[in-house]
Formats: C-alpha cells, sequence, structure tokens
C-alpha cells in the first residue's frame, strides 16, 4: 500500500521592490535613521539604489568642508536588546510585545503612538557597534533625542589617557610576591610574566577574537550576533556661496547630490530590517591644543629607538594638566587631570596646524579634549556652533531622498489597488 506525503512547497521567489522615501532635519554629528525595511529569511538583496538631495543652513566658515555619511546594515532579531521577546513571537503568535511599544510619539526616531519601537531597537544595535568603543553605550552622548557620532579624524590624542586609570602596566611591579623578604629567581620570572601579560592586554589592540586565536580557536564572522554593514558611503563638500533673498546678503552653505548603489547580493537568514543611518560632519579642529605636538619629541625615547620597536610601553609620556602645569603638553592648562600620550600615535596618526588665535568663533574649532579629557564627542552647543544662526533655529542639515530596493523574495502583493475618495 503506497503512503502518499503532503509536503508544502516554498514558492518560486520572485523580486519585490519596495521604494523607502525620506526627508530629513537633523543637527551636525546626530546619528539620524532616515529608513527602515522589514525582511525575511530567504530572502535575498539583490541590489539598492539610492539618491538623495542634502543642504545646510548657512554656515560661518565659507572655506572647511563637511563630510555627509550614510550607512546600510542588516539588523537581524538577535541583533537586538530585546532579541528573546522577538524570537518568541516569531514562534508563538501570543507573545506580548507590549514592553516594546512607544508610548507616545515621537519625530526623531517617526515612531506612533503604541507602535512597536524597531527603530529604537535597530538603532541600539548599531550604535553599540559600529559607533561606540569598549565601555561605551548607546545612551551615551546624546543631543537632541539622538545618539551623537564622533568629530571626524583622529591624531596624536588617539590613545590620550587619563593618569588616575593610566594602565599599572606601565610600573614596575613588586617582584616579592610572597612579602617573605627574599626574592627568588622564580618569584621574578613569575612577576615578569605577569607584567607582560598586563602590558599585552592593556597597551595594545586585542579583540576577544584575538584572545581565542592565541588558543588556535577561529572564531567565524557569522558566529558573532551583531548587525552586518552592507554600504557605507562617504562624500565630501566645500561650502558654496549662497545669497539671503531677504536682503541680498552672501552667505555660505553645504550642498551634496549623493548617488549610492550596493550590488552584491545580500542573503538574509533571518528576520530583521535594512537599516539606514546618516551622520553629517564638519572638519573640525581643536582649539584644547595650545601647540604642534611635535613638541613633546624630547627625548629618544621619544622617538623610539630601533631596538625597542617592538615595545608597546616605551614611547609613553606623562603630562601635568591643571592651571600652572610643571610638565606641560600641547593641551597646556586647558584640561584638568594629569596625561599619557602615546608618542606613536602623532607619527601614525598625524596632528594640526593653526596660525592665529584659537578663540576664533569662525574657524570650525571645538574645545576637545574637553576638560576632563573628553576627545572625541561634541555636544549640542558645539553642533550648532557652525552655523550662522547657532544661537537661533537655522542650524541644521536638510534633506530629501529615496532609496529602490529590489529583493529576491517569495512574498507576492495578493490583495488588489483600491481608489478611495
Amino acid at each position: 500500500m503506497r503512503t502518499s506525503v503532503v509536503t508544502s512547497a516554498v514558492p518560486k521567489r520572485l523580486m519585490r521592490s519596495p521604494q523607502h522615501r525620506w526627508q530629513l532635519r537633523q543637527q551636525a554629528f546626530q546619528i539620524q535613521p532616515f529608513l527602515i525595511a522589514p525582511v525575511l529569511p530567504g530572502e535575498t538583496l539583490k541590489n539598492a539604489t539610492m539618491q538623495s538631495r542634502v543642504v545646510t543652513d548657512p554656515v560661518r566658515n565659507p572655506l572647511i568642508g563637511w563630510w555627509i555619511e550614510y550607512y546600510l546594515f542588516y539588523v537581524k532579531h538577535r541583533d537586538m536588546s530585546g532579541s528573546a521577546d522577538f524570537q518568541a513571537m516569531m514562534t508563538n503568535p501570543n507573545h506580548d510585545l507590549s514592553a516594546y511599544a512607544a508610548s507616545a510619539t515621537t519625530t526623531y526616531d517617526y515612531t506612533y503612538d503604541g507602535g512597536i519601537d524597531w527603530v529604537d531597537q535597530c538603532m541600539e544595535a548599531v550604535v553599540n557597534e559600529y559607533f561606540r568603543d569598549e565601555g561605551e553605550d548607546y545612551t551615551d552622548h546624546v543631543f537632541g533625542n539622538l545618539p551623537a557620532a564622533a568629530v571626524a579624524g583622529s591624531g596624536w590624542w588617539d590613545s590620550l589617557q587619563d593618569d588616575s586609570v593610566f594602565k599599572t602596566a606601565t610600573t614596575d611591579p613588586d617582584v616579592d610576591l610572597d612579602a617573605s623578604g627574599t626574592t627568588t629567581a622564580s618569584e621574578v620570572e613569575l612577576a615578569l610574566r605577569q607584567w607582560q601579560f598586563m602590558r599585552e592586554h592593556n597597551l595594545t589592540e586585542k579583540s576577544y577574537e584575538d584572545y581565542l586565536a592565541s588558543y588556535g580557536v577561529r572564531q567565524s564572522a557569522s558566529e558573532r550576533v551583531v548587525p552586518e554593514l552592507l554600504k557605507y558611503e562617504r562624500n565630501w563638500t566645500y561650502p558654496t556661496n549662497v545669497i539671503d533673498p531677504t536682503d541680498g546678503s552672501p552667505t555660505s552653505a553645504c550642498s551634496w547630490a549623493v548617488s549610492m548603489r550596493a550590488d552584491k547580493d545580500r542573503f538574509f537568514k533571518e528576520p530583521g530590517f535594512i537599516f539606514g543611518v546618516c551622520v553629517c560632519r564638519p572638519k573640525v579642529y581643536s582649539s584644547s591644543q595650545d601647540g604642534a605636538a611635535v613638541g613633546i619629541l624630547g627625548d629618544a625615547f621619544s622617538w623610539i629607538p630601533a631596538s625597542l620597536l617592538s615595545d608597546a610601553g616605551v614611547a609613553w609620556k606623562k603630562f601635568d594638566g591643571g592651571a600652572t602645569p610643571t610638565a606641560p603638553g600641547p593641551l597646556g592648562a586647558n584640561v584638568t587631570p594629569d596625561y599619557w600620550i602615546d608618542t606613536r600615535d602623532l607619527f601614525m596618526h598625524g596632528d594640526q596646524f593653526i596660525n592665529f588665535a584659537l578663540s576664533d568663533a569662525d574657524a570650525n574649532l571645538v574645545a576637545l579634549p574637553a576638560t576632563d579629557l573628553a576627545k572625541v564627542f561634541a555636544s549640542d552647543t558645539m553642533s550648532k556652533s557652525f552655523f550662522v544662526d547657532s544661537a537661533g533655529t537655522d542650524f541644521l542639515v536638510k534633506q530629501d531622498g529615496v532609496c529602490a530596493l529590489h529583493i529576491a523574495s517569495s512574498v507576492r502583493d495578493t490583495s488588489p489597488t483600491t481608489v478611495t475618495g
């Protein structure tokens, strides 16, 4: 007797081509979402095309350029802080997600009162992974209800560190480990091993994957539950002259006409979203730096002798902060705590050079590093300072755009188009 088996056939994949449009008004350095498009398991993004027009309100400096940046991510349910609930939702239709509903309508992430705040879930996952360092959080460095991106550029301050938290690996360890008053050869050997271990982990860039690799373990990137960057685009422009129609006076503003494509196939194994954020960053200079950082190169160790090139601690130097520093560094009295600089960073990342007073309000100067040595995030006040109307309301970056997604999918449009009115 033959037994028949009924199987559910997977529909043939066809192309769906949703278009997502946006119109935004954001401040400099804000990480602003502009697109959120749901995707299903088994779908493939074949390509995406994006166009946008971006203009700023009148800016103070007519010479210094700005960047506009776009990021497209694939954010899975498992990447989000609500991962457990979202996975349960997919297998249990009665699972309660009311805890993730917005309590009020918000404009900055375009979420209506009572709607599931998927934008916030995606933002948290993306910001923590791509815009924050270890020890920082999504809720740090926020203004206008949106998290801020770091200021553009790097320099000799890359490893700048407060003396009070400077790693103990740079100090000489006590080798009398058992406090017996007698220092044995084995204690010296053990102390050396401990010191080398601490220095290796505190003064070099080492990830958890690197730690596993030291034991011969290779972790696949696919095992990491983090958003995937699908496309990144960065466009630079200089301000151009514009005429104020009310009085005919000339001002300067930045504008971009952006066109971006993502043509690499991306297969989606899990439910989630294609999620886009944009950041507009002006080129900035530090008003906290009194002079060129080459002034710190005052001894042989600062110049990193060839015999010590592999020594991670040789190029570290300590400088005084405070009102009257006795051992001043390039930050002078502009910072409060004593601090350490790795002179290697000057060779690796570069410096700035300014030949006028650091009080010029029109020179894109920011007080970073701040008095507490915070060095990479601008404040709300700083983000407005680049604009002519910094004390008013015209301190925004405005844009209009559209993104067309072409996705191989089993989803079909099964409902008719209706005409109302």
